[in-house]
């Protein structure tokens, strides 16, 4: 795993005024709905801690990275979007598994109380990448919100994504300076929050055909997650998405607790029937 060189900002002050930006959201003038085919899970895409959601698709070679014709950036609408509604404070693992052909990235955004709105297409912040293409039809997956390539999906301005949290790359790395929007690819799983406001570190592992990572402490609310091809030279193909939640030690203790409460009082109930029955 390798984590980039972005740092975290603990200050409450920080996370609180992340969190209360997302009311702003209704107070913006933008077209959102730029991305609005976003992919079912198998059984609906709530998450609760000690469950799981899941999806399989099929996934083009390059949607994700390593596309020549777009510098190696992103291309919103040929890989795919999914959305889920996390409900309790979890260890969350989210895990791409893809057949021969498919090697997979996959990134994920934090939107807080509402979901992707989709964002703006041809938002005038971002301008044109280095390939000559406007937004979201080659847009930044890898860099933190508010860097070039992002700004139609930024909370304030063209949509109402408030944090990009990570990403895993199974496929090549490139650098910086030649990427459409300057954002760097880097093979394996990358942490790349600004703050601690929705989880409490990013790890994860990259495969051949796989890519995982691993979010400490998330926090309840909406993510986005896309994901897509990072091989040129293969020829794409199926893959399996999971999203695992580990409930929190303290929740484990207090399962415990419960269980031993309710066993206690079932001994002492059939106790009592016993000697009533004597």
């Amino acid at each position: 795993m390798r984590k980039n060189s972005y740092s975290k900002k603990t200050n409450t002050l920080v996370s609180a005024a992340i969190i209360s930006a997302a009311s702003l959201v209704s107070a913006n003038v933008y077209a959102a709905g730029a991305v609005s085919a976003f992919q079912p899970w198998a059984a609906g895409n709530d998450l609760f801690a000690g469950s799981s959601i899941s999806a399989a698709n099929s996934g083009l070679k390059s949607s994700y990275s390593d596309s020549v014709g777009l510098a190696y950036s992103a291309w919103a609408h040929t890989g795919d979007w999914f959305l889920f509604n996390n409900h309790d404070l979890a260890d969350v693992t989210l895990t791409v598994s893809g057949d021969s052909g498919f090697v997979p990235g996959v990134t994920v955004w934090a939107t807080g109380g509402s979901q992707f709105d989709g964002g703006t297409a041809a938002y005038a912040a971002d301008g044109f990448s280095l390939a000559g293409f406007e937004t979201p039809h080659s847009f930044n997956a890898t860099g933190a919100i508010g860097d070039t390539g992002t700004h139609w999906m930024a909370n304030g301005e063209g949509g109402n994504v408030l944090e990009t949290l990570g990403y895993a790359v199974s496929g090549a790395s490139h650098a910086a300076g030649t990427t459409g929007w300057g954002e760097s690819v880097i093979t394996g799983a990358n942490d790349v929050s600004l703050t601690n406001t929705f989880e409490n570190g990013v790890s994860g592992s990259t495969g051949a055909h796989t890519a995982s990572l691993v979010f400490n402490d998330l926090a309840a609310g909406w993510y986005a997650v896309y994901v897509g091809g990072t091989d040129k030279n293969t020829a794409g193909g199926l893959y399996d998405l999971t999203v695992s939640a580990v409930p929190e030690p303290e929740t484990y203790a207090m399962l415990l607790a419960g269980l031993g409460l309710v066993g206690w009082r079932m001994k002492k109930q059939h106790k009592a029937l016993n000697m009533a029955a004597a």
